[in-house]
């Protein structure tokens, strides 16, 4: 939306609405134009809750060093709310009708005269105008200048093991600006990070040693391991659920993919349509790395030109606290790549984990109009250390989303791997819940306005030939003295987010679709108010177990780094998968598809299986496993049985669910696409 340049990213926030535009419930909430103030007014939220006199360590020194982003309220928030649903809904008559970045801004920006006001108000107070844009004003100073600007102190808190400063009391605008300020970026200084939505396969039984894959490449992860589902089971460890389980897989390749989603037989590419993938950061060998993955698994390379790395290395910060993110930025390329192999793909790395980072990233893509088609593969729990919302993040959010509605731009969210994020769940020795005490819904999949990817279990045979999915949850069992295993289906260890949210309400879309039982009962059990957001709205494959081989440059087990192949599972596999397969219902349909769920909702309606894959725990009324044959360990067998479809609370049931949506795409729905 507002002429941001790439560059300025590391300290872009977008403007952001003044109510969660659209009513969620079929209606758009209809929130008032900037007008006069009477007096000052405090800003909601600008104290976090962690503020606590208890927790107060004294005043910040006055000449500390501040950065801010002053955020702008939109000149028509309930405008641009109406016009993004009415671009996306089929039969409206502004149905495709998308509009230029430009046309956006005249329709739904701010006033000029919001921004020349609070330029004046903050240079009036001392701080340095830095940058300036139709969303934000940012500036920079020292605190006591800070707190002369916004009429309160700043104070340290101690914050767990952290200390971190924010106002002493809530910030006040002046009356003058009052009506053009909608919140401030960066008067407390706490992280909000995010997560990649993926892991790797569990190596721990091999030693993580490197050997040669199935297919040749160096290759780390579970041995023995099979090249298709089903290839081979071992008989030195019992049955389960009736029979011998198969062995887990090394991971599925590109073709095996493209197989069982029938691409092929599709004839589509995704050509002439742009991607963009969002992560924190980027990896130096991401586009050789890729190369080197398809040339391994006898895929198609990159033409020149085909991917563009718009990451800016020079303004990345904060990598020892967001981790190494190149596994989740090599898949999200490969996987797109695989389901459209001639999309031209943007890779837009963020300069941190921050959500204000991810944020300025989603935002350049709709200023510049980037790509129709956005995969992201982060998630986070929208709380704060006590357990609080942030209405700031959850609006700029929205706003930059409604924005890309608007322009027939259309955001595809990893739906997370915690399940209903209940604080009881540990997956790798973590915490899926970090802050509140009840399960929920991870926050960006949850926005109404992207489409939640959730992911399965497929099961692909011999051929590529698809056999059946069951959602995305495994659960692991130890073989007990070598001769039983103990009970089943054992410890939750992965598993596809879904659940009600319990901040959005439901959208226009999910009614008459997803069942009441789903949308009126919050996952703590509670009725809610009012239907609610389900989540997600779709899935494809990203199991732990039955997984996906990724390949990119690493360190390796003898301590060198180079280049190697790893199974990896998770909802960030099923959300690349699935944009590169809108980029061919893209190609086939020969326009821009823009923000997708009110169409997929519809397919759903109107074509039911022919569209979508039922996907359920127990497809053909069985449980389906994987069983890990460890050997012998002092003379005794040893072995783990990971049984699929056990997704803590979420059940994969016919029809709408809350671990896989409305199923998996099937040839059918590319097919529908076509004129």
């Amino acid at each position: 939306m507002r002429n941001r340049t790439a560059g300025s990213r590391s300290t872009a926030v977008s403007a952001v609405v003044a109510v969660l535009a659209l009513g969620l419930s079929g209606t758009v909430a209809h929130a008032a134009t900037v007008s006069p103030h009477p007096g000052p007014a405090a800003l909601p939220g600008s104290q976090p809750s962690w503020a606590t006199a208890r927790a107060d360590r004294g005043a910040v020194p006055a000449s500390s060093r501040i950065t801010l982003e002053v955020l702008l309220s939109s000149g028509n928030a309930a405008g641009l709310a109406a016009y993004a649903q009415a671009v996306s809904s089929p039969g409206n008559p502004e149905y495709h009708h998308y509009l230029t970045p430009a046309q956006q801004n005249a329709r739904f920006g701010p006033a000029a005269s919001q921004s020349a006001a609070v330029r004046a108000w903050l240079a009036g107070s001392g701080l340095k105008v830095t940058s300036s844009t139709e969303q934000y004003v940012a500036v920079s100073g020292t605190a006591a200048q800070a707190e002369a600007a916004f009429s309160t102190p700043l104070h340290d808190y101690a914050v767990g093991d952290h200390t971190y400063y924010a106002p002493q009391h809530p910030a006040v605008v002046p009356a003058s600006v009052a009506g053009a300020v909608l919140g401030v970026e960066g008067l407390d200084n706490a992280p909000h990070v995010n997560k990649p939505a993926s892991a790797p396969t569990p190596t721990a039984s091999t030693g993580a040693k490197l050997v040669k894959g199935p297919n040749g490449a160096p290759y780390i992860g579970v041995t023995p391991c099979t090249t298709y589902y089903d290839q081979s089971a071992p008989k030195d460890l019992p049955k389960a659920y009736g029979a011998y389980q198969p062995s887990p897989m090394c991971g599925y390749l590109p073709n095996q993919l493209r197989g069982a989603y029938q691409i092929p037989q599709s004839g589509l590419s995704g050509k002439g349509v742009t991607v963009a993938i969002v992560d924190a950061y980027g990896s130096p060998t991401i586009a050789s790395d890729v190369d080197t993955f398809d040339q391994d698994n006898g895929f198609a390379p990159f033409k020149p030109g085909q991917f563009t790395d718009l990451s800016t290395p020079a303004d990345f910060y904060d990598q020892s606290s967001c981790g190494n993110w190149t596994p989740e930025e090599s898949l999200d390329v490969e996987e797109t790549h695989t389901m459209a192999p001639n999309a031209k793909i943007d890779y837009v790395g963020a300069n941190s984990c921050n959500d204000v980072d991810f944020i300025a990233a989603e935002s350049d893509i709709v200023d510049n109009h980037l790509a129709d088609i956005v995969s992201d593969s982060y998630t986070e729990d929208i709380y704060d250390t006590n357990g609080n919302t942030s209405q700031t993040l959850i609006d700029a959010y929205d706003q930059v989303f409604e924005e890309g509605a608007a322009e027939g731009i259309g955001f595809y969210f990893a739906s997370g791997d915690c399940a209903d994020d209940a604080p009881a769940i540990v997956t790798s020795g973590v915490n899926c819940d970090t802050y509140s005490s009840e399960p929920q819904t991870t926050f960006q999949p949850s926005i109404p306005w992207v489409t939640a990817v959730g992911a399965t279990a497929i099961a692909i045979g011999k051929h590529n030939n698809y056999e059946f999915e069951t959602g995305m949850g495994d659960s692991q069992a130890t073989l007990q003295n070598g001769t039983a295993w103990s009970s089943l289906p054992g410890t939750f260890i992965f598993g596809s987010g879904g659940g009600t949210s319990n901040l959005f309400a439901q959208p226009w879309y999910q009614k008459g679709v997803v069942p009441s039982s789903l949308a009126d009962t919050l996952l703590t059990g509670q009725p809610a108010s009012q239907p609610m957001r389900e989540v997600p709205d779709v899935a494809m494959e990203g199991d732990l177990m039955l997984t996906t081989m990724v390949g990119f440059t690493q360190p390796l087990p003898d301590g060198t780094t180079g280049f190697a192949e790893q199974g990896y599972g998770g909802t960030s596999i099923a959300c690349p998968l699935f944009a590169g397969e809108q980029a061919d219902a893209e190609q086939a349909v020969g326009f821009p598809i823009g923000f997708a769920n009110p169409e997929i909702y519809a397919k759903y309606q109107s074509l039911g299986k022919r569209a979508f894959h039922t996907v359920t725990d127990a497809p053909g009324g069985r449980t389906k496993a994987v069983a890990y044959d460890n050997g012998l360990q002092n003379g005794v067998q040893q072995g783990l049985l990971f049984t699929l479809g056990t997704d803590y609370t979420l059940e994969a049931t016919p029809g709408y669910n809350d671990v896989s949506g409305l199923g998996s795409p099937t040839l059918g729905y590319l097919e529908s696409f076509r004129h």
